[in-house]
């Protein structure tokens, strides 16, 4: 992205150098343009970035459910096999118990007929000796035992049927529940997503908006480019800092078109190389590849060439900063009310929109 915007501003800075007004005119309309449309594409991105993080969210939370769900259905599925298998047991054990309750009804009903109550103590009466006696009464009381347990099991297994069946529909009904929950999260899981489906194809559409308007853009500078391109960058040497000698082949078109090569250099305090530059090192670089020498510093610097009261003109230089030691900060002006600086630390050469200064020098009459 870096190199792109050198290009962009490089391209930019030569398109307003031509000579045609109209094209002095155009050009920071379309290097706004291309700024406005480059920061909108970035959001777009960015939008996109987030939405993309957003689904890939949602996927893992559906991918999640789905595995719930599909565990879940296996333990219903296993809870209903089990029902089936204890209804059965109950089935049995429900006409065991009916059985049971037959018999019993069928030998009360013989002991509480006419007479029938009679029966055991007949058994009792009708004893031989006393040793039959006592094992008759046994056997009576055995039998009127048997006949109470009997009623007490069937009690039992009514109890134990009623509690199982309780047990089996509680557990079956809390599987079912968790099984409904996680639909309805899946549900809304599947919501957001759309939603947010949505939200990415508008903002890839307004990503690709943008992207079509900076090629559009890209490509008007560009032709405007290959304008800059037949000027000539001649060199020669000088040698007097104050009144340089200028060679009557350099213009300041051929300054500001060689100094925005270096759009984008990172600045460097003290740096005088592409390697890196201060404001007055750009400055001086500059002049003297074109064969004009510069003094070092801006202090200095704003003692060469002659005053400007006037209309600027391409590849004047602009002091900013004043102090009782000369001017803080020089840079070039580039045409169409902007200039090219090395503004401080931190930040590249750049092209900056004009501001006031506190003087104005010409090294190129």
């Amino acid at each position: 992205m870096v190199k792109l915007h050198k290009k962009l501003v490089s391209v930019f800075v030569a398109f307003g150098l031509t000579v045609s007004c109209t094209s002095n005119a155009l050009a920071a309309p379309l290097q706004e343009q291309y700024n406005s449309s480059l920061q909108q594409y970035q959001n777009a991105l960015k939008g996109v970035q987030e939405i993309e993080d957003k689904i890939s969210a949602i996927d893992n939370e559906i991918e999640k459910i789905n595995t719930d769900i599909s565990n879940t259905n296996n333990k219903i599925a296993v809870s209903k096999n089990k029902i089936s298998q204890e209804q059965q047991k109950l089935t049995e054990a429900q006409e065991q118990m009916e059985d049971q309750q037959k018999v019993y009804e069928q030998r009360i009903k013989a002991m509480y007929m006419s007479d029938a109550n009679m029966q055991y103590f007949d058994v009792v009466l009708n004893s031989k000796s006393f040793s039959e006696l006592i094992n008759n009464v046994e056997n009576v009381k055995n039998l009127i035992q048997y006949d109470n347990n009997i009623m007490s099991n069937i009690d039992k297994q009514k109890q134990n049927i009623d509690k199982q069946k309780k047990l089996l529909e509680v557990d079956n009904s809390a599987l079912e529940k968790l099984q409904n929950q996680n639909k309805s999260k899946l549900a809304d899981l599947n919501a957001k997503k759309a939603e947010q489906d949505k939200l990415m194809a508008s903002e890839k559409a307004e990503e690709d908006k943008h992207k079509t308007e900076m090629a559009q853009i890209q490509s008007a500078m560009d032709a405007e480019k290959k304008k800059l391109q037949a000027l000539t960058v001649p060199t020669s040497s000088g040698s007097d800092t104050t009144n340089p000698k200028v060679p009557t082949s350099v213009s300041g078109l051929a300054v500001v078109k060689l100094a925005s090569q270096y759009i984008g250099v990172k600045y460097v305090y003290g740096g005088e190389s592409p390697s890196g530059f201060d404001c007055s090192g750009l400055v001086q670089y500059v002049y003297g590849k074109l064969g004009i020498s510069l003094p070092r510093t801006s202090e200095e610097q704003v003692g060469a060439g002659s005053p400007v009261t006037g209309d600027l003109q391409p590849g004047d230089l602009l002091f900013f900063e004043p102090s009782p030691g000369g001017p803080g900060h020089v840079g070039i002006y580039a045409g169409d009310n902007t200039f090219i600086e090395a503004p401080h630390t931190g930040a590249n050469v750049r092209v900056s929109p004009m501001r006031q200064p506190c003087a104005v020098r010409r090294i190129i009459k």
